[in-house]
């Protein structure tokens, strides 16, 4: 059978050039172009050709070509099934694609999957003639099975029923899946316009899918919990094993985008492979991680094996917020932990570089509570605690605890999905939309302190280093006219 895993190039938002589709929790439009490597797409391309199918990766985005150019390579690979991921905001984008290609490509088969399928499955079929929805995060295997059916004749087997929505497996054993075929999957598209790459060339790994924080559900505004409804994990060997072919292939750095990296026995295994291999002197490594779970001993640890980029979920400074949001941890705490990376920094001649994510337009914060999260930011830069971050405007996807907060108090501004892209909030908020974009453009500059652009520009020790600070301030620049 002939697959094409496809990304569609979908015309921008005025103002605005690439939309951040692959792989991402949250979807936004950007003006300067990020590209993250689909993992699970990856694995599925991978799974799909060692198991005897054809397979063909047009990411239409991330070649940066137009519709025209994307259709006229799609129609001559001659497909029998295309894999789209999708997102709220794109998913009627999505529909309209599907129709049209129905149209042009006799006999193609259509699958859908993503958080946005999976939490309302119907609506899909009941606008596009889309042919399966995979529900679940796991559809990488449930593809395999589709592409498997169909081939055998069958397009709804035995194993599906008459069901046109596949469930997929909740739980996998990570370990038994073939490592990403790096070369099928056009890896190099991904690598090097990535901000979360100070060492280029760059790529993804994802040792768990997806987070194993989730105590009482998890983080309220996270759509990934939809899709991964339990935790699943490789061994820190098997991800090992995956990065010393990385190392071959001429990766500088890797970024793990399990939802949470993994802690305790798990993290000290892996930093101690990650040295006794030899591989600390070859590669930087970053990942997701949270505020309250680490000691100095495994930051410690990290350091030594090399780490760099620790992505940390701040949200907000108030407390109240970051109750409802269920995000388990304590914002009053936060000062002190990135304290403690800067020692550990100084005592090891580490590299650990924090980055934060901070959101505004929770309806129930004040102008004040907002202001407090961007002054709190401010001075982490001001006081060289952390070394980048990211502002986005929170978004209740369909699926989420908070998508059903809202519906039940009405917080809804509207049910238009192309508008859930973060162009604007929402939610109903106590503050004026003008002022929410204001807030989120003062967290990107909030950088713009004599003490932080010193520092960075003393720390310039080679081309990466001075490459990567001025990427940084272009995305700066980028962001900041994201939200103007």
């Amino acid at each position: 059978m002939r697959v094409v895993i496809g990304y569609p190039p979908l015309k921008p938002k005025k103002g605005h050039s690439t939309a951040l589709l692959s792989q991402n929790r949250q979807f936004q439009w950007f003006s300067s172009p990020t590209y993250v490597y689909p993992v699970i797409p990856a694995s599925a391309a991978t799974l799909l050709k060692a198991n005897g199918h054809d397979v063909f990766w047009l990411d239409g985005i991330a070649e940066n070509w137009t519709y025209d150019q994307w259709l006229k390579k799609f129609i001559a690979v001659k497909p029998d099934l295309l894999f789209i991921e999708t997102k709220t905001p794109v998913v009627k984008l999505h529909w309209r694609i599907i129709k049209d290609l129905k149209h042009k490509v006799r006999n193609l088969k259509v699958v859908l999957a993503g958080d946005h399928v999976t939490a309302l499955p119907k609506e899909s079929l009941k606008n596009s003639p889309v042919d399966h929805i995979i529900s679940g995060g796991n559809y990488d295997v449930s593809l395999l099975n589709i592409a498997n059916s169909i081939s055998k004749g069958s397009a709804t087997s035995e194993k599906f029923g008459t069901s046109r929505v596949i469930h997929s497996p909740t739980h996998l054993d990570l370990n038994t899946l073939p490592f990403i075929d790096r070369s099928l999957t056009k890896w190099h598209l991904y690598a090097y316009k990535n901000g979360n790459f100070k060492y280029l060339p760059g790529t993804y790994t994802m040792a768990g899918r997806d987070c194993w924080w989730r105590k009482n559900g998890g983080c309220t505004f996270c759509s990934w919990t939809t899709l991964y409804p339990q935790f699943s994990v490789r061994s820190p060997e098997n991800l090992l094993d995956e990065i010393g072919q990385l190392i071959k292939l001429g990766v500088k750095e890797v970024f793990d985008d399990t939802g949470t990296f993994m802690a305790g026995d798990w993290l000290e295994k892996f930093c101690k492979g990650l040295i006794k291999r030899g591989y600390h002197q070859k590669i930087y490594f970053g990942c997701n991680l949270r505020f309250g779970v680490l000691t100095k001993k495994q930051y410690t640890l990290m350091a030594k094996a090399n780490f760099r980029f620790l992505l940390y979920g701040l949200e907000s400074v108030n407390p109240k917020t970051i109750k409802r949001l269920n995000k388990g941890t304590d914002p009053t705490k936060v000062e002190a932990e990135l304290k403690l990376i800067h020692q550990v920094n100084q005592e090891t001649n580490g590299s650990l570089e924090p980055h934060v994510t901070c959101m505004v337009g929770y309806p129930w914060e004040t102008l004040k509570d907002a202001q407090n999260t961007v002054n709190f930011t401010k001075n982490l830069f001001k006081n060289s605690l952390i070394d980048s971050l990211q502002a986005t405007i929170c978004i209740p996807y369909p699926g989420t605890k908070l998508f059903r907060q809202s519906k039940k108090n009405s917080w809804l501004r509207t049910s238009r999905w192309e508008r859930f892209d973060m162009g604007e909030p929402i939610m109903k908020t106590k503050i004026k939309n003008q002022n929410l974009l204001k807030l989120t453009r003062n967290i990107y500059t909030s950088c713009l302190t004599p003490q932080y652009i010193l520092k960075k520009l003393f720390s310039i020790r080679n081309l990466d280093d001075l490459k990567w600070f001025t990427n940084a301030g272009v995305k700066v620049i980028a962001h900041y006219l994201d939200f103007s």
